[in-house]
């Protein structure tokens, strides 16, 4: 097992890299206790009378307000030389404490939030906490550690009592690693906030991408997924996100951690949230086939945020209130940019084919126009996602990568393929930094003195304002012809949805809402197993060969006969056969795609070096 930590070797070394005044936790995590864990705190100094004691109310990266001082319970203050310390609760994240100069612990109890009795405005998994005694403790450390309210930029060191074999995964490097206690050290609660900690049974595989020291830790209950595993998955996708960077990752080290969990979350949802250095990832425990391409997508998405927001953001990001969040104008770069280019580097660097991209797109067409409010200006949602527009959040997702892939072809069009994002957000990193946030109102301005007049006037009438975004002539752009809507006889597979079932390697009709009326005649069911397809066993392994087979060559009047796997009402199980002659239905496709074999040779251009074809 490589680890990728350089560790400090004494505790005097490790506190030594910050000056008085630290905030010094201690956690014992091998005393579980209702499910919960108590924290003790020795303050740094305080001159003040009276101060307040604060745990988050939202951290960077989630876009909701999840009040997490509502998991700590039993909080007290204990006084120097048996002072009493008067302790006022003002709301669900905050403490006043007088005198506070008189402080000499701070104790307090903290529930984890995957399994939590508080069923209100629960924590989506990701930016949440975990306890499992003798398991796996996820310490997302805005979930177990608070602040003074005016002593955010002290440094911390946290004390970390652990079982003999649990292993401390975390992207940060100031950590001193003992058989039964961890030191570790950061400077202010910007950066603990910012490095999630995993502890349990270590699982994990190193890499080195280019100069970058990549870590990956995996907890699977079952064992059924591995860090090694996930680091032959993810190898090829981060070279090629190298690449796409310009040949070398802007970080020195990165760890991604992985939780898979057995059981449905309390959320009901699985994802990923990112952090400058690392990223945190809740997902089922299913077969790696099934999940290897979903694991791709959305590590690719949270491993770009090393580039936004970690070294372009706004102000309200960079300066970050964690009890009075202040929302930027900007989630079409933050998420929508960085959506554009997980799935856009992938196709550009090869990893899945141009018609899969394309496919990707056209789904968020769709998904943006039927799910999301698309008359609302993409800037006034971002500003107002926490509260007025918090429905329309998800769209950063849909609507936000499909402002980034118009805004690259713009790009690439106006530039003869010499400029696009990539180049654009090298360009903006270099102006800004890490440590250096640009004001909301001046990103569209620093925009078009790096490029194009003609690019201001999109983003001003497509992100600013409230006009749709123009498909026709973004996509003739690149020399496709572009068809909001279009009615014709096609072929069908009788208006099915299709899932897989991985136990037997089978094709499942999991919905028929949208069943036509070839598929009424086949007599399709739910839940129906498809055995074989025109007397051919249907498997994984020839899925696109046998039905696009049938889609492409298929004629009016030929029979076609589908046997299906099916249990009735009762649990009784048999086979049945399907049959019925083949007959076009009217199809209404959305959002259609096709090659303008009249493009100009400078949308041609423009089509090559945004696809990356030679």
């Amino acid at each position: 097992m490589k680890k990728l930590f350089f560790f400090i070797s004494t505790l005097c070394v490790t506190q030594h890299a910050f000056a008085d005044g630290n905030y010094r936790y201690y956690v014992d995590i091998t005393n579980v206790h209702d499910d919960k864990l108590t924290i003790k705190l020795t303050p740094p100094d305080i001159a003040d009378n009276e101060t307040v004691f604060m745990f988050p109310a939202m951290v960077p990266g989630t876009y909701d307000v999840y009040d997490f001082g509502r998991f700590v319970s039993n909080f007290k203050a204990e006084g120097k030389d048996g002072k009493t310390i008067v302790v006022q609760k003002i709301d669900a994240n905050s403490y006043k404490l007088t005198p506070a100069n008189a402080i000499k612990e701070i104790s307090y109890d903290v529930e984890d939030t995957w399994d939590t009795q508080i069923k209100e405005k629960v924590v989506f998994e990701p930016g949440g906490t975990n306890i499992e005694e003798g398991k796996n403790f996820i310490l997302n450390t805005h979930g177990f550690f608070g602040y003074f309210k005016n002593k955010i930029g002290a440094g911390f060191i946290l004390e970390v009592t652990k079982p003999k074999g649990f292993y401390a995964s975390t992207s940060l490097t100031d950590l001193s690693s003992g058989e039964t206690k961890d030191v570790i050290s950061v400077f202010n609660y910007h950066d603990l906030v910012d490095a999630p900690i995993m502890y349990c049974k270590p699982d994990t595989t190193s890499l080195k991408i280019g100069n970058s020291t990549i870590l990956f830790s995996v907890y699977s209950p079952n064992g059924i997924l591995t860090s090694d595993f996930i680091a032959r998955n993810l190898k090829e996708l981060l070279h090629a996100q190298a690449e796409y960077l310009g040949g070398e990752l802007p970080i020195s080290k990165y760890a991604f951690l992985f939780y898979f969990s057995d059981k449905p979350s309390l959320s009901g949802a699985s994802g990923a949230l990112e952090h400058s250095y690392s990223s945190f990832y809740y997902l089922p425990e299913a077969d790696t086939a099934a999940l290897a391409q979903e694991i791709r997508n959305v590590s690719a998405h949270e491993f770009f945020h090393i580039v936004t927001p970690l070294s372009i953001h706004a102000e309200q990001i960079g300066n970050f209130d964690f009890n009075n969040p202040q929302m930027s104008k900007h989630l079409w770069l933050y998420e929508g940019l960085t959506e554009y280019a997980a799935h856009h580097m992938q196709a550009k660097s090869g990893l899945i084919d141009y018609d899969a991209f394309l496919a990707v797109m056209v789904e968020k067409m769709e998904n943006a126009r039927e799910n999301f409010n698309d008359t609302v200006p993409f800037t006034v949602m971002s500003k107002y996602v926490l509260d007025k527009y918090k429905a329309q959040y998800a769209n950063v997702y849909e609507k936000g990568a499909l402002i980034g892939m118009c805004l690259d072809i713009t790009l690439r069009y106006y530039s003869n393929g010499k400029y696009g994002t990539q180049e654009l957000m090298k360009d903006l990193s270099k102006k800004y930094g890490k440590t250096k946030s640009f004001k909301d109102d001046d990103l569209f301005n620093d925009i078009e003195q790096l490029t194009y007049k003609e690019v201001r006037t999109f983003l001003d009438t497509y992100v600013a304002g409230n006009k749709p975004l123009p498909y026709k002539e973004i996509f003739a752009m690149v020399g496709l012809n572009y068809i909001d809507k279009r009615v014709e006889e096609q072929i069908t597979l009788g208006g099915i949805s299709v899932g897989y079932n991985a136990e037997t390697n089978r094709l499942v009709v999991v919905n028929i809402s949208k069943l036509d009326e070839f598929g009424k005649k086949l007599g399709f069911k739910e839940g129906d197993e498809i055995v074989t397809f025109n007397n051919r066993k249907l498997g994984t392994d020839n899925i696109k060969e046998v039905l696009g087979g049938y889609m492409k060559n298929a004629k009016k009047g030929d029979k076609l006969v589908i046997d299906v796997f099916r249990k009735d009402k009762k649990g009784n199980e048999s086979i049945k056969t399907l049959k019925a002659k083949v007959k076009p239905v009217k199809v209404t496709d959305y959002d259609v795609l096709e090659v303008n074999d009249k493009a100009t040779e400078q949308q041609v251009l423009t089509r090559k070096d945004w696809l990356g074809i030679n």
